[in-house]
């Protein structure tokens, strides 16, 4: 077997490694991701003491430790350990500066990569943003941005109610103008709302035409 070969031959290998880690991680991993944010949840919304508060801050950090793990394994098999860096640069921050409470809404984000691998095709996909990963998000974004608020002087968001308002009108870029973050943390999440809002309106828009255009190039039925 030539050198040329040998390493053709261990690309395909590593590929398929990712391939079958993906499989059958996924799953699992999409049920950490809905436990995230589930935790997350308790952590802004129910009156917590401080003893409880860090148990389920520790909760979090264990499934942070389980997706951390995920994107190590998944680096190791990688052919290009570059590329795959460069390609998940996002991942790569939400990974580690969870301590960051600024940035911690970038999480959701990853998570939200995790929910996608369930499925593979388009149509899927697309189902998945409307169905689960849409209301995901703004109920993640409506967290971040009552937890950045509730409690700063001036601010016009104060309740969760008011919260997730603001987050429909911001991830359909609609934009009222009736409540408005003030802190640098509402306005970060505000702007990850419009950029997901624009990118998932584009990916349905564009999966609708595709349909459409697939429909009037398909040969019509026989008449009976």
């Amino acid at each position: 077997m030539s050198k040329k070969t040998r390493t053709q031959h261990d690309i395909d290998a590593r590929e398929q490694a990712i391939q079958r880690w993906e499989a059958r991680s996924a799953i699992p991993l999409a049920i950490f991701a809905v436990f995230f944010l589930a935790l997350w949840a308790v952590q802004v919304l129910a009156p917590l003491t401080d003893v409880e508060w860090d148990l389920v801050e520790s909760a979090i950090l264990l499934i942070w430790a389980v997706f951390i793990v995920d994107f190590a394994v998944r680096l190791y098999f990688h052919s290009d350990r570059r590329l795959f860096l460069k390609s998940n640069v996002i991942e790569i921050v939400a990974l580690l500066v969870p301590a960051f409470r600024f940035l911690r809404v970038l999480r959701v984000v990853t998570a939200v990569g995790i929910l996608t691998r369930v499925v593979q095709s388009l149509q899927a996909r697309v189902n998945l943003y409307i169905a689960i990963v849409l209301p995901m998000m703004v109920f993640a974004g409506s967290l971040g941005v009552f937890e950045a608020e509730r409690n700063v002087p001036g601010a016009s968001i104060k309740t969760f109610g008011d919260a997730i308002w603001w987050s429909c009108e911001t991830i359909f870029t609609i934009g009222y103008g009736d409540l408005v973050p003030v802190t640098t943390e509402g306005k970060f999440i505000a702007v990850l709302l419009m950029m997901g809002g624009v990118a998932m309106i584009s990916v349905v828009t564009a999966n609708l035409a595709g349909y459409f255009l697939k429909q009037q190039r398909s040969p019509n039925p026989p008449l009976s």
